[in-house]
């Protein structure tokens, strides 16, 4: 298979996402002053669901068929500027802004159909047409949930259309053969997911610095700098070491499924570590699921690196540090000292795992 490198106008694509991104979580500050709140996670993730099911489907259309043609650069900031309208449609209500948010989101489900059907008219070749039939079936079944969803009271609506959501998002793992039969070009979505990944921790640094006072400097901003910095590394090792670019079988779904996890948990630790900067007080459960958070995150690296080159040899002790670090930090009723623990748990799983694991010479770019 050859080799597809990201093009510009998607990095330019998932800056809008990384906003997106910044406006969920000012919208969760505001539903509850408890980030670990059933209400708070539960909105929180069916946000992120959202959007991260649009940004997939999407992912997937251009790793298959993008070619720098004209009309697919038009879509491109066609679907851009109405996935900037769908974000100024979230809100901390559902029902507020409900209708807005299902039409919108209807346009950008219609747009991907149409992208479907023209980019494979005009290039016959690069998918067979059962792919096509099951993306667009896929979309055409959330737009029909969105349309009994507007029509319903308040309340009823909003589950309808989360259900939607859920067939949608899970709609092409029903049809597995038909995806292995139209591999994804996976050095180009692993990429595109990884650069993701980066544009999040760049967000996770702008959130210290908006929290840094010049004039005193708290060593918690430097404690939660290098918390940054080790899941940072934690992550692009695991991304530089063990994964299979060369793959000519790839559906694209694990490791999609993987990066929700890693996105959401991650996106978690930064709302509480924003939360701290601002001297705000974190309740227990907060510190609980935070705790929780970092265990999610990890086993979720050491999960796609088992499905990939699985170069880690003593999975046991890769577990064990893992384990001893989170429930030593549920232990711990001092979010500073939990934070440190992740940390120095982090760092080990680094050097011990990822560092030496080839003779080649490391390379975070």
């Amino acid at each position: 298979m050859k080799k597809k490198e990201v093009s510009m106008s998607e990095l330019f694509f998932d800056l809008v996402f990384v906003f997106v991104l910044s406006t969920i979580n000012h919208t969760v500050e505001t539903i509850s002053e408890d980030l670990a709140s059933l209400e708070s996670l539960g909105k929180n993730f069916t946000m992120f669901l959202i959007f991260f099911a649009i940004w997939v489907y999407r992912t997937l259309l251009v790793n298959r068929f993008f070619e720098q043609k004209w009309y697919q650069y038009l879509f491109v900031f066609i679907d851009m500027f109405l996935i900037l309208l769908l974000s100024k449609a979230t809100n901390a209500d559902f029902q507020q802004t409900f209708k807005p948010f299902v039409m919108i989101s209807m346009l950008i489900f219609l747009s991907i159909i149409l992208q479907y059907c023209i980019n494979y008219k005009m290039n016959k070749t690069a998918v067979t047409a059962q792919l096509v039939k099951v993306y667009v079936s896929g979309l055409f079944i959330m737009i029909v949930f969105s349309l009994i969803s507007i029509s319903l009271p308040a309340g009823v609506n909003f589950w309808v259309y989360f259900v939607g959501i859920i067939i949608m998002a899970i709609f092409p793992v029903l049809f597995l053969k038909v995806s292995k039969a139209n591999p994804l070009f996976f050095s180009h979505f692993s990429e595109r997911l990884s650069l993701f990944m980066i544009l999040l921790f760049g967000e996770g640094i702008v959130q210290i610095v908006n929290n840094v006072q010049i004039t005193h400097i708290n060593i918690l901003d430097i404690v939660y700098f290098i918390l940054v910095v080790s899941l940072f590394m934690i992550y692009t090792l695991h991304y530089k070491k063990s994964l299979n670019y060369e793959r000519n079988d790839a559906t694209g779904f694990a490791s999609a499924y993987l990066h929700l996890a890693l996105i959401f948990t991650l996106d978690f630790i930064f709302l509480v570590m924003n939360k701290v900067l601002a001297n705000h007080e974190i309740s227990e459960v907060e510190l609980y699921i935070y705790t929780f958070a970092f265990f999610i995150f990890l086993l979720v690296i050491f999960i796609d690196t088992q499905l990939h080159n699985a170069i880690i040899d003593k999975k046991l002790l890769f577990l064990s540090i893992v384990l001893i670090a989170t429930i030593i930090g549920l232990i711990i009723t001092n979010i500073y000292l939990v934070t440190i623990v992740e940390i120095v748990g982090i760092l080990l799983i680094c050097f011990i795992f990822y560092a030496n694991s080839s003779n080649d010479e490391i390379e975070f770019k």
